[in-house]
């Protein structure tokens, strides 16, 4: 596999093939080891992409956040390749948006630009060690961080997602630590060429 689109499927292939009782038991694994990580403790809003299909489930992240007394902020597409992201106080505030992805209501508060006590946590389809993300090829959160560049990267995958090497481009934005059910992966854009 050489090309973007070539490992995004394969990767997709494999979270898609994960059984239902070994999924859950990764999702409470990797809530668990987000919630405990000092980036995690240490940011005042979160900003989080509501889980659609066989994503990594991230309503308990939410809910947690949310009881934490965090702010939190889902995204809700705005144009061709643009999102903002907007507060939320429950689940009960997101709706089905584009896609069917569920996003916060018209009703939502806009977020500000995040900073530097702001923990984006990004969805993808495939990962590397050096933190970087193949995501779904609508180049959303790479064209939302280029603009955004001041907050802190963490990005969640079941370890199957988790590739020796992938193919980066000049605009594609790296997670800082990656989390699986298995790893907390801290990136590094200098790692060894096998994992």
């Amino acid at each position: 596999m050489e090309t973007k689109e070539e490992i995004r499927k394969y990767a997709l292939e494999l979270r898609a093939g994960l059984q239902m009782p070994q999924r859950r038991a990764a999702e409470r694994s990797i809530t668990e080891r987000l919630v405990e990580e000092p980036l995690y403790e240490n940011a005042r809003c979160i900003y989080c992409y509501a889980s659609f299909r066989d994503e990594v489930d991230t309503s308990g992240i939410i809910r947690e956040s949310l009881i934490r007394e965090k702010k939190v902020a889902v995204p809700r597409v705005t144009g061709r390749r643009k999102m903002e992201f907007y507060f939320i106080k429950s689940m009960a505030d997101l709706r089905p948006g584009t896609w069917n992805i569920p996003e916060p209501g018209p009703w939502c508060e806009k977020a500000p630009q995040p900073d530097e006590e702001t923990l984006i946590i990004l969805p993808g389809a495939a990962f590397d060690c050096s933190g970087a993300r193949i995501g779904y090829g609508g180049g959303f959160y790479d064209a939302y961080l280029e603009r955004n560049d001041k907050c802190r990267k963490a990005a969640l995958a079941f370890d199957v997602q988790c590739m020796d090497k992938i193919p980066v481009d000049d605009h594609d934005i790296r997670a800082e630590i990656i989390i699986t059910e298995k790893e907390l992966i801290t990136c590094s854009q200098d790692y060894p060429e096998t994992r």
